[in-house]
């Protein structure tokens, strides 16, 4: 089983900690965060998606680009992707993206889709995501990198269908998807099983984490959201729902289920941790993942 860490998910470990880290747990992969970390954030404390110590910018200078390929070498790990937060549209820093996962020797780049709020039209952001992609495709090929578009909640393509439907005139050998169920708990739920089907050769990658829904505390329909019986409190006062993140074995994510599936439609690609539970510290999220996975795919059989 290939098991692959996202240093999203890592953020109070250096590069160096982070291989060393992985190898302990057995982690093979490394999905490396490409983000520009702005200045005032240098001081503060390691968070997701702000001082993220695992994190190489899309302008990393040589002596940063020599450091992680140091760090993964040096501990036997394999950089698979280089993972930004790409702009839709912006071929300019989609292409330096691509020039750097090329130097790493990475398999695969995540790129940019529209995100979705109700302020403009499904129609004409899915043209500008599809406008976007036949720019991609070319360099994808000349640069021997996979493109991946991740289902994500709040953009166009938060369920396997839609990024299907984004993705299917293209070549899968250039445009593939990651599919991420952790994040369709929030938005883009469909059978598992049905929308690995649909996606075929498109999917490419897979990341792990999980979610749940939780009803708002305090409300007069509580009791009856979250299934203790009787009648509302207020039938006139719909109530509100939280999504939040939960632990991989916690949330609603069945992953057994989901391995299960991704066996059955012959998978055999990379498995991305990406928990943001910090119900653990990383190392010892890291080793818990990697027995998780490795002991419930032996259980399926």
């Amino acid at each position: 089983m290939k098991l692959s860490v996202f240093t999203v998910a890592s953020p109070d470990l250096t590069p160096e900690e982070l291989c060393e880290a992985a190898a302990a747990a057995g982690i093979k992969g490394m999905e490396w965060r490409c983000k520009e970390t702005p200045a005032d954030k240098l001081n503060e404390k390691p968070s997701f998606w702000g001082n993220n110590l695992a994190t190489i910018s899309p302008d990393a200078s040589e002596e940063d680009i020599v450091r992680f390929e140091q760090a993964a070498a040096k501990h036997e790990r394999q950089t698979i992707s280089i993972t930004p937060y790409l702009t839709c549209g912006d071929i300019e820093a989609t292409e330096n993206i691509f020039r750097l996962a090329k130097r790493f020797g990475a398999s695969m780049i995540r790129v940019g889709v529209p995100g979705y709020d109700r302020t403009r039209n499904y129609n004409e952001l899915f043209d500008l995501a599809a406008a976007y992609l036949r720019e991609v495709e070319p360099l994808a090929r000349d640069y021997g990198v996979k493109a991946v578009v991740e289902t994500h909640h709040n953009t166009i393509v938060p369920s396997a269908a839609l990024t299907h439907r984004l993705v299917s005139s293209f070549n899968p050998d250039q445009i593939g998807v990651l599919y991420d169920p952790g994040n369709m708990v929030y938005e883009g739920y469909e059978n598992y099983r049905m929308g690995l089907e649909l996606l075929g050769p498109y999917l490419a990658h897979v990341h792990v984490k999980n979610a749940g829904w939780m009803p708002a505390p305090g409300h007069p329909n509580a009791a009856q959201a979250s299934g203790k019986g009787g009648s509302e409190g207020d039938a006139l006062d719909p109530i509100a729902w939280s999504c939040g993140w939960r632990p991989i074995a916690s949330g609603i994510v069945p992953w057994k289920q989901v391995l299960s599936d991704l066996r059955a439609v012959g998978y055999d690609g990379w498995f991305g941790v990406e928990d943001f539970s910090s119900a653990y510290d990383t190392r010892t999220m890291l080793k818990i993942y990697a027995n998780q996975m490795n002991r419930w795919m032996e259980e399926i059989g």
